[in-house]
């Protein structure tokens, strides 16, 4: 056996799920399916339940046991009521498994819950055909019979070793926090590829734009890049061919995967299997922030907000922040955003320094231009200048404050900031700082966000982890 084939071998294990695992999920299940055809009998415009996702297709991997149960409702049913009655469904049969009912919101609204360590999403769908879609839940039960017809025997396990690989490496996950590989995608891909380690080969080989037809929708590689473009990975939905599986997949993530499978087939190794979820100690984040010019914003939130609309809106501020410091003279080095999706919400930057020069220079315009009289006359007080060089006027300027947090805060509050309407409340009451100890007095109560500063200290994808 090849040190390739051994890994692979060893891999398999560590993703199959266990037995246990396996009968308690099909006791959930069963379970969840008889008390949700009960909670929707005499419920006007609710037809049926059905099972969906991973655990349908049994592609789901050990320590990821879900259960998607789907409610079908006619298409006379309106939007509103429709989100009324799976709120009402969903919490009434979360409970009755012994749950505690937490309501999330994708495309609408939708319940989920743990139970016995299995999520359960309970999700609205109307029963339509094809491509006649009224919300993006509706083509989820499209997607599960599409892939039970195509996935081959034993062709489940290469999916779990591919979900698995992506899981380790970073880059699974379609939510917005991950911008990454849904589980759909990953089981195309593995129909497409056949199995695991060629899958592996072919990205290995990728080259932005990729795009994968399966169901050959399109006569050219060319006609797809005009169904999508500026997409660096399409994948067209076997079942609705206007749509991209892979949208949600960034460039960044597409590029971790590409360098993740070079260095695996280079060098097989279980690293890229394994979780590195380990919390930092405080000294040794301490250790990594010594001498580096972090600054970062603390702040909590008014409402609760559904997930991914809370990333989003922290993802675009995060840009906006840094588009202002760069504009003051900053250069970030890097950025990120980490919530606890409750409350609490940390934006942090590592800038070039966290002081700007007390002088800088400040260009004129050429000395014959109408307003050249009027720079030297604006300017004539300068510390330094107005001097010509070449054909243009300059004066050095003393700057009155040079604090990156200073500044940044400055221009929060004159709202020259570009803040997602829905944050810009809480930004403007945060906690901007460039206080290292302060920041690990916050991360020494929340191991979640003491493993997101290391991560972003470290700067490294999982699969680089030594």
């Amino acid at each position: 056996m090849t040190g390739l084939e051994e890994v692979i071998e060893r891999a398999r294990r560590i993703v199959r799920p266990t037995r246990l695992e396996e009968r308690r999920l099909k006791r959930i299940v069963e379970a969840a399916l008889s008390a949700a055809r009960e909670e929707i009998s005499g419920v006007a415009g609710a037809l049926d339940v059905s099972l969906e996702g991973s655990a349908a297709k049994d592609t789901w991997i050990r320590g990821r046991a879900e259960a998607d149960i789907f409610i079908h409702f006619d298409p006379k049913v309106s939007r509103e009521e429709l989100e009324k009655l799976i709120v009402e469904i969903g919490s009434k049969l979360i409970r009755r498994l012994g749950g505690e009912p937490m309501i999330m919101y994708a495309n609408h609204p939708y319940v989920e819950g743990v139970v016995d360590g299995v999520t359960v999403d309970v999700v609205a769908c109307y029963r339509v055909e094809p491509p006649n879609w009224i919300s993006a839940t509706d083509r989820t039960p499209y997607h599960t019979r599409y892939v039970l017809s195509r996935l081959k025997p034993g062709q489940e396990e290469e999916v779990r070793l591919l979900k698995g690989f992506m899981r380790a490496c970073g880059v699974y996950g379609a939510e917005i926090r991950v911008e990454g590989f849904s589980g759909y995608l990953t089981e195309l891909l593995t129909i497409y590829y056949g199995d695991f380690i060629n899958a592996i080969r072919e990205m290995a080989g990728w080259k932005p734009p990729i795009t994968i037809d399966l169901e050959g929708y399109y006569e050219s590689r060319e006609r797809i890049l005009e169904a999508f473009p500026e997409s660096p990975l399409i994948v067209v939905d076997p079942v609705d061919r206007s749509r991209n599986v892979a949208a949600a997949v960034s460039l960044t993530r597409l590029s971790e995967l590409i360098l993740a499978a070079k260095l695996f087939l280079k060098k097989p190794s279980m690293r890229f299997f394994k979780q590195f979820d380990r919390v930092p100690g405080t000294r040794e984040l301490r250790a990594l922030l010594k001498d580096r010019s972090i600054l970062y914003m603390y702040f909590r939130l008014v409402d609760r907000k559904p997930r991914d609309a809370l990333w989003g809106e922290l993802k675009r501020s995060e840009q906006g922040v840094r588009r202002c410091l760069e504009n003051l003279g900053f250069t970030v080095y890097r950025s990120g955003s980490w919530t606890d999706e409750k409350k609490e919400c940390v934006l942090i930057f590592e800038l070039d320094k966290i002081e700007l020069p007390r002088y800088h220079l400040h260009k004129g315009p050429p000395v014959y231009l109408k307003n050249a009289d009027e720079f030297v006359e604006k300017w004539c007080e300068a510390i330094a200048g107005p001097w010509i060089e070449g054909e243009r006027l300059y004066v050095l300027r003393r700057r009155e404050e040079i604090s990156a947090h200073k500044l940044l805060r400055e221009r929060i509050i004159s709202g020259q900031v570009s803040i997602s309407r829905g944050l810009i409340t809480p930004i403007q009451r945060a906690r901007i700082s460039i206080n290292v100890e302060d920041l690990l007095r916050l991360a020494s109560r929340n191991d979640d966000l003491r493993k997101f500063i290391l991560d972003f200290l470290v700067a490294r994808p999982p699969f680089l982890e030594r």
